[in-house]
């Protein structure tokens, strides 16, 4: 018999998480009011009236946070801010969190009840409520902040870097480096993006994958609101690009960027003339495979003059060692999204590189090679959570010149 109970509540969990979580949560404010219940009819009135005071305020907080929660990701897509269809999994965590807070409060509570009473105090436990109230109310405004504010929050990051390959007589030459919009529908994200790229007034816009979100690969709408927002930006030298982790065939790369105006780079070099500084662009597809990238990078650099300016693109920060052993001069790249949820004081959590939190974004030299990893625009997919923290999307202006 325990047995099958346990295999029912496993498998419960497993395919159920969301209506587990729920139900615990209901769990909680109806335990807590038949503890109340019980202790008046059995004329307990002393814990009755303990659990009344610091079970009942904390479990309608909960209940109402519970609520506030679903209400947020609800109106998430509504807004045009984030378009996840599973919601299930992101309210499992938020009420998780929830649940540790509100067993761990009234677990002090009456705790400290207890003790007090064994050693002839009274002792007011209001504040644990208070407490509750505090806690909750933080990390709504984490999820407020997450969910709804830095998302919309783009940085624009200009650099200005110098190359012994480029020439020095020669202007220099603005680039605009773009990763991971992991677009789902078009949002207000994509339009502040547009506007800011085009201001900066890029020669070249240099793209390095994971265009769609993984929640919407095949969806044609996806695909349509991509080619729109590709179609407004403007550099009179190019649009180039390389595929993503996201992308997982050149097929699927060229039905997404049908009718559009961008160069994709497979495994290959193009040296692109900017008023008078040669630029060699060098694009490698991402397999996430190492010795298959490795081979690619290559091939895609093979042939190439010593002295010619090499800028790659690739998406994830993994091929550093091989691409300073190249003699690469600037590698752009992303995939990390920053860690996209960050706490204080110590960064990214996960950034999915081989490297760990190494590069997690930003500014590397390794071997004379300069690395920019982008934290990108947009999000993971599935049923991860639509949201930044500590890590705001990220556009990059580069300004290339001769030493």
């Amino acid at each position: 018999m325990l047995i099958h109970v346990r295999q029912f509540v496993l498998f419960l969990i497993w395919h159920q998480p969301g209506e587990v979580v729920a139900g615990v949560a209901v769990l909680s404010v109806v335990g807590v009011i038949a503890g109340v219940g019980t202790s008046v009819l059995a004329g307990r009135r002393r814990e009755a009236h303990t659990l009344a005071m610091e079970g009942l305020p904390l479990a309608l907080v909960f209940l109402l946070f519970c609520l506030s929660d679903w209400a947020l990701l609800w109106a998430l897509p509504r807004l045009r801010l984030s378009f996840s269809t599973e919601i299930v999994p992101s309210l499992l965590a938020t009420l998780s969190v929830r649940l540790l807070v509100f067993w761990g409060l009234l677990g002090a509570a009456l705790l400290a009840r207890w003790r007090g009473r064994r050693r002839g105090m009274e002792v007011q436990t209001r504040s644990a409520v208070i407490l509750f109230l505090i806690v909750n109310l933080g990390f709504t405004a984490v999820q407020l902040d997450a969910y709804v504010v830095e998302p919309l929050l783009v940085e624009t990051t200009e650099l200005a870097l110098a190359f012994d390959d480029l020439v020095p007589a020669a202007p220099p030459v603005r680039v605009v480096h773009i990763t991971d919009t992991h677009i789902e529908r078009s949002s207000f994200r994509e339009a502040t993006v547009i506007r800011r790229v085009n201001a900066l007034q890029p020669d070249l816009i240099l793209l390095t994958g994971d265009y769609l979100n993984l929640s919407y690969l095949s969806d044609p709408t996806s695909a349509a609101h991509f080619r729109q927002f590709v179609a407004q930006l403007e550099a009179p030298y190019g649009i180039y690009g390389v595929r993503g982790s996201v992308e997982p065939t050149l097929e699927s790369m060229v039905w997404l960027v049908e009718g559009t105006d961008i160069v994709w780079l497979e495994q290959e070099a193009v040296t692109v003339d900017v008023r008078g500084q040669p630029v060699t662009l060098v694009g490698v597809a991402c397999s996430h495979r190492q010795e298959l990238d490795v081979a690619r990078l290559t091939q895609a650099l093979d042939g190439l003059p010593a002295d010619a300016f090499t800028l790659l693109l690739y998406h994830s920060p993994d091929l550093i060692r091989e691409a300073s052993e190249h003699k690469v001069d600037l590698y752009l790249g992303g995939h990390t999204h920053g860690g996209q949820l960050r706490l204080p004081f110590y960064g990214a959590i996960i950034t999915s590189s081989m490297y760990g939190r190494r590069y997690a974004s930003g500014m590397f030299e390794e071997n004379g090679t300069k690395m920019y990893i982008s934290r990108g625009l947009g999000f993971e997919g599935g049923g991860m959570p639509r949201a930044r923290f500590l890590c705001r999307p990220e556009i990059v202006s580069i300004e290339l010149s001769g030493d």
